[in-house]
């Protein structure tokens, strides 16, 4: 069977079984090959002492955390619906939603399910891509508060690890790209809304930025959208944490923040395959440049990466059809 690749990558799903399970192999093949690559970087020899190491109890809190991401991802994903009298979508579909984009696997495709859910509550489909867009740079913008916190505090205490490379760009560019972002937004948004071509992809853009705006602007009515997407990544990373506890090495929080928050290249809800191969490559990398040993930081996030993309998949899989059933012409009718 012959797939052309840039349907492969489209909208997951929306592709035959066994298109899906080809993807899924592909997903843990990637994983399997990053984390190969990097133990033959550590030592075959160094990974099987650590692994000789392993305490399973630390599993338990790990699965823990990853049930408080979910909570966090929930609140985050209704308030950046809701904000500037977005459309309240059904909780049915909500849960179908977050459970789907959690995982990461189907959630790919420009965010294909959450538009078909904002679009079957009555969002216009421009309306629609703007908040699917303003909730991937939520995400961005509240981990990237995170790195800048923890930098500045791993500066001010006067540490050389993580070093200088890692903690100043986290410490000197969020802030001032936050206020230039929102500065651009205002000015423009409402020459560039609506207009044809890249000037109307710019203006929808701007839109995202105005709206993620209004909900740091507003904390007391938005303030479930920021602290919602700040318990997904703090539980996030310590189901890191605890990866890397499983294996005798127990991280200094500000360092693993900050190395985590540098490995996260992208989300699993934005990155194809929810970002197999590549986060099991970069995150070791930056957590052992931040201070855990490689060894350790490869079989941490190898174990991570299995519960945190296998753990939802029958959930997932489950909701298959009620995902194809969002995406029918029929379900999403919106008004204009």
């Amino acid at each position: 069977m012959r797939v052309p690749l840039a349907q492969l990558f489209a909208d997951y799903s929306q592709r035959r079984g066994s298109v899906l399970a080809m993807l899924l192999g592909l997903a843990a093949l990637l994983d399997l090959a990053a984390v190969t690559g990097l133990a033959y970087v550590a030592g075959f020899s160094e990974v099987r002492a650590v692994l000789a190491q392993f305490d399973w109890v630390w599993l338990l809190a790990l699965i823990a955390a990853l049930g408080f991401s979910f909570a966090g991802y929930y609140y985050a994903y209704d308030g950046m619906f809701a904000v500037a009298g977005g459309p309240k979508i059904p909780n049915a579909q909500m849960r179908t939603v977050v459970t789907v984009g959690f995982g990461g696997f189907l959630a790919h495709g420009s965010g294909a399910l959450d538009r078909y859910a904002l679009e079957g509550a009555g969002a216009g489909k421009l309306e629609a891509r703007t908040r699917v867009s303003g909730l991937a740079g939520l995400e961005y913008g509240v981990l990237s508060l995170g790195g800048t916190v923890t930098a500045i505090a791993v500066l001010a205490t006067g540490r050389s690890v993580p070093p200088l490379d890692f903690t100043l760009p986290w410490a000197i560019i969020p802030v001032p790209g936050f206020a230039l972002a929102f500065w651009l937004a205002e000015r423009y948004r409402g020459r560039l809304w609506l207009r044809a071509g890249w000037r109307g992809s710019v203006g929808s853009f701007l839109e995202s930025i105005h709206l993620i705006r209004v909900i740091f602007a507003h904390p007391r009515r938005s303030g479930l959208a920021v602290g919602g997407m700040a318990m997904f990544w703090a539980a996030d990373a310590f189901a890191v944490w605890a990866g890397m506890a499983a294996f005798g090495f127990q991280m200094d929080a500000a360092s693993l923040f900050v190395g985590f928050a540098t490995g996260m290249v992208f989300t699993r809800r934005s990155g194809p395959l929810a970002g197999a191969g590549v986060l099991a490559l970069c995150l070791p990398v930056t957590l052992w440049h931040s201070g855990a040993p490689l060894a350790v930081a490869v079989v941490g996030i190898f174990v991570y990466r299995m519960l945190v993309l296998w753990l939802p998949m029958p959930a997932t899989l489950a909701l298959l059809p009620e995902v194809r059933r969002m995406a029918r012409p029929s379900v999403r009718q919106s008004p204009p």
